[in-house]
């Protein structure tokens, strides 16, 4: 009977810490701080993060860098706004450090606009981007759960269909795309994950609802191309996370990067912005295929791409291919692909 007293203090004091352990905002509902796990910190408000949506469509596309504003709570500006659901949903968004502005991401939305008739979103979270790493990768999570959000707001004022909606994020970028793809009422089409974050993302013990996984959508497809070990200055990771994971060049270290820490893990936009573009017909195929990285390292049930139908890496990647792990290789210089 000793032991009774101590055991109620110690349930006391475990509901006084996981009240501690969670923040709320009104916008976003409420996180939890779980030690041990990849959420051991919280999260900065949405006020702090400062994330904005702007709308871009072949009809604002005259007007170089203008786009319409978006907000959730706000229907008017989806209602009055260019949106059509008609149109496919392309979001687009940054990752630790980055911004939307710059060649990267007006050339992928530029690129989007050209070949297709689609609803370009970019997604800025900027001022939370800025912040020390951990601080950063907790800020993601109130960013996946305002994409969410704002997938739904287009649902119900403009229309859009979830399956119609494809996030395409690079590093942070990619886990708010799950984040977002797991928070929506109904499963959305499409995430391709452009070089997943790495720091704090990697390794077996971590939980699917921590980073991108293959159940945040319809279909996921990934591109590896800085898994390098953090302390040889890697930034993404080599774990499989989609239904169709590609490792170019190995997934390490990707051709002509060697004087900027940062080029392995920008490469993955490049490459997806040139399968994007119309202008270079050449499309990135694979040459191996494995169920699985660790049976590719191994060479166990590897197969050659050339005689079957292994899917395109990038934008032109498809459900209808199998599953799995692809390589590739890359030209040192634009045009990357090889065909």
């Amino acid at each position: 009977m000793r032991g009774v007293p101590w055991l109620l203090v110690v349930v006391l004091a475990l509901s006084f810490e996981l009240a501690l352990c969670k923040v709320c905002y009104d916008d976003v509902g409420c996180f939890s701080r779980v030690f041990f796990t990849c959420h051991h910190r919280h999260p900065e408000s949405p006020a702090k993060i400062g994330t904005t949506f702007t709308l871009f469509t072949r009809s604002t596309a005259g007007d170089v860098g203008v786009g319409e504003s978006m907000d959730r709570k706000i229907p008017s500006t989806i209602t009055t706004s260019k949106f059509d659901a008609r149109r496919g949903t392309k979001i687009l968004i940054h990752g630790w450090k980055g911004s939307m502005e710059g060649y990267r991401w007006t050339g992928m939305r530029d690129a989007l606009l050209l070949r297709e008739d689609v609803n370009v979103i970019m997604v800025d979270w900027s001022l939370g981007a800025r912040r020390q790493y951990p601080t950063s990768r907790a800020n993601s999570r109130v960013v996946g759960r305002q994409v969410a959000r704002l997938i739904e707001a287009l649902n119900v004022h403009g229309g859009a269909l979830y399956i119609d909606v494809h996030i395409i994020g690079h590093s942070l970028g990619a886990h708010i795309g799950g984040y977002a793809g797991s928070s929506t009422h109904e499963m959305i089409g499409r995430i391709s994950g452009l070089d997943p974050a790495g720091p704090g993302f990697g390794g077996k013990r971590v939980r699917n609802f921590c980073r991108l996984d293959k159940s945040d959508a319809t279909f996921v497809d990934v591109i590896h191309t800085d898994g390098e070990l953090i302390a040889m200055g890697g930034l993404g990771l080599m774990d499989e996370l989609g239904h169709q994971d590609f490792y170019p060049n190995g997934g390490t270290d990707m051709p002509n990067c060697y004087f900027s820490i940062i080029c392995d893990h920008m490469k993955a936009i490049a490459y997806y912005t040139e399968s994007i573009s119309k202008s270079t017909p050449c499309r990135f195929r694979p040459t191996t295929w494995a169920p699985k990285w660790d049976n590719y390292k191994k060479g166990i049930q590897t197969r050659d791409c050339r005689n079957m139908a292994c899917p395109d890496m990038g934008y032109t990647a498809s459900p209808i291919h199998d599953e799995g792990v692809f390589y590739l290789k890359t030209n040192k210089y634009y045009p990357f692909c090889q065909g």
